[in-house]
């Protein structure tokens, strides 16, 4: 795919969800894949691989997640001014095209990885984000720290993992009346499912019932079943979650 391709498709993502895309962030973001695809055999960040892949499977999803909230805010209205945490950042998808596109907002990249930070650091400096800082730690760990718990606007996470756990890992994050943006893969009805056995986590947690919305854009080789989950806050998450690094994928609440 030529680089025009690439821009094109990026810039289209962009006018879906209702954003007119400037030439800089558009080459921010395409910069980003390149800096991804040049990086990802050394720092292991993704078994996506070639920039047109990477553009497809992660920079559209990633702006995917500025859809108007819920269906009826507008998106700058929504996200105005928020303080967002990406947990489990890896190769900074979402957070970094993101912060690209929001930079009235401020974004915490975390990550458990040691690498995978020194990538992403990098990358930060070189795309000159001044939004955005990395945290090396844990979910669970950073999650227990008053530095950050209860203390964003909005959480999001492109992890692999069944919604018990996935929210166990973000809800700490997120203050009252905050929300938490999940991508999640899969069929319809495993997604179904899968929020049917998350109910009482999400109540132990303090979310509301989940809104699922299915995302604005879609592309070629892009997962077309990609749904974006919204949980509201609506109670202080207990003191005990998150629990210790790596209970809740062993004993997720369910």
């Amino acid at each position: 795919m030529e680089p025009a391709d690439i821009e094109c498709i990026i810039a289209d993502a962009i006018r879906a969800v209702g954003f007119a895309p400037t030439d800089l962030q558009v080459k921010l973001l395409e910069r980003h894949a390149q800096l991804v695809d040049a990086s990802n055999a050394a720092f292991n960040l993704t078994g996506v691989r070639g920039i047109s892949e990477i553009v497809a499977k992660l920079t559209v999803p990633s702006i995917n997640l500025l859809a108007p909230a819920g269906g009826w805010l507008p998106t700058t209205e929504w996200w105005n001014g928020k303080r967002v945490i990406d947990v489990g950042s890896g190769a900074g998808f979402p957070g970094i095209p993101l912060a690209i596109m929001l930079p009235e907002c401020n974004f915490t990249l975390l990550e458990a990885r040691a690498k995978k930070c020194d990538f992403l650091r990098n990358a930060v400096t070189k795309l000159g984000l001044k939004n955005a800082e990395v945290e090396n730690s844990r979910a669970e760990v950073a999650g227990q720290n008053p530095l950050h718990r209860e203390r964003y606007d909005v959480a999001t996470a492109r992890a692999v993992a069944r919604l018990p756990e996935l929210a166990e890992l973000v809800l700490g994050f997120v203050s009252v009346g905050g929300t938490a943006v999940l991508p999640k893969g899969g069929k319809p009805q495993e997604l179904d499912n899968e929020l049917q056995s998350a109910a009482m986590a999400l109540n132990t947690l303090g979310s509301a019932p989940p809104v699922v919305m299915p995302p604005f854009n879609d592309t070629e080789s892009a997962d077309s079943e990609e749904r974006l989950v919204y949980l509201m806050k609506l109670a202080p998450t207990p003191s005990r979650y998150p629990r210790n690094p790596g209970v809740p994928r062993k004993r997720p609440l369910a």
